[in-house]
């Protein structure tokens, strides 16, 4: 097996399609098909289950994935602090983001921060919740984007931006979609949803937002392995789905705010965490005052239910 063909089954899995992963991947569809092919024949076993709608990995496949991603993630670990010891001055700033975090707005916290700093580097790692704040405790980043008030640990944080929650129906709106624009947890605690494995924080924000409504969550007993996979089972009628605004995907036919007990749109925030007794050195330092001042202005500057 060869890094290539790890690259391309965490792809797969996290995009649920091949298409989509040869795209990210930079290479042509049957190159990743094949490259796939030799690498579960050298496992002894299927990673992914292909259908008309959908490709999702096989119980082997989940078992095996997150070693998978344990591996690339030592690679990405092992060259950079190659570059770290070959370039002892060279000012970088490593961040580690949830998958949740949106992409779009990431670029917007960020690129401020990099046009007047054109010398510091920026190097952004995405992987679960609880690896991430496990590398930020050994130093191996320096700042943690994710969702606010699921780790609590020894960090100072601040607030980087809120995102509207949205509920998607199950099967079609007709028969299974609320009445109104928008639709209460009191509404919807009857049904049944499926949930992605409790890496990202979604999970945890979801159990937690019916916790607090004081309402008993039913989630599916299987598990979808990325945003696009939970809202197409939606979209079969395997369950209902809640996910923020930004990772909800052209193929929902439709999805909906949803309102606490006054009528306000319920949200789910995120925060950036770095170590209290981190470097102190002066462009983290600096990156930090960013993230606390400049940031919430460029927020403050969206559309309404996408800041605080």
């Amino acid at each position: 097996m060869n890094l290539s063909q790890l690259r391309f089954a965490s792809a797969v899995a996290s995009t649920g399609s091949f298409t989509a992963a040869a795209a990210q991947c930079c290479v042509t569809q049957p190159t990743l098909s094949n490259g796939i092919a030799q690498l579960e024949n050298e496992l002894g076993e299927r990673l992914f289950v292909r259908t008309t709608r959908h490709v999702a990995l096989t119980p082997f496949g989940v078992h095996v994935l997150p070693y998978i991603n344990e591996v690339l993630s030592a690679q990405t670990c092992l060259v950079h602090q190659a570059q770290v010891f070959l370039s002892p001055h060279k000012r970088l700033i490593r961040i580690g983001t949830s998958p949740l975090v949106s992409s779009s707005l990431l670029g917007l916290m960020i690129e401020p921060f990099r046009l007047r700093n054109a010398d510091v580097e920026v190097v952004l790692r995405e992987m679960n919740l609880t690896d991430l704040y496990r590398m930020l405790d050994d130093g191996l980043l320096d700042f943690v984007f994710g969702v606010a008030n699921v780790n609590k640990g020894p960090w100072t944080t601040t607030f980087l931006y809120e995102e509207p929650l949205r509920f998607i129906p199950r099967g079609t709106v007709q028969t299974h979609g609320p009445r109104g624009p928008s639709v209460q947890i009191k509404d919807i605690a009857d049904e049944i949803f499926v949930m992605v494995p409790d890496a990202c924080g979604l999970s945890r924000a979801t159990r937690a937002l019916f916790r607090s409504q004081r309402r008993k969550l039913h989630e599916y007993s299987g598990e979808a392995m990325s945003y696009q996979v939970l809202q197409e089972w939606a979209l079969l009628g395997i369950g209902c789905a809640i996910v923020p605004s930004s990772k909800v995907v052209a193929s929902a036919r439709a999805s909906f705010p949803i309102a606490d007990k006054s009528g306000r749109e319920v949200t789910l925030s995120f925060e950036a965490s770095w170590s209290k007794n981190g470097t102190q050195a002066p462009h983290l330092l600096e990156f930090a005052d960013h993230l606390r001042e400049v940031v919430p202005g460029i927020m403050a500057g969206l559309e309404p239910g996408t800041r605080r």
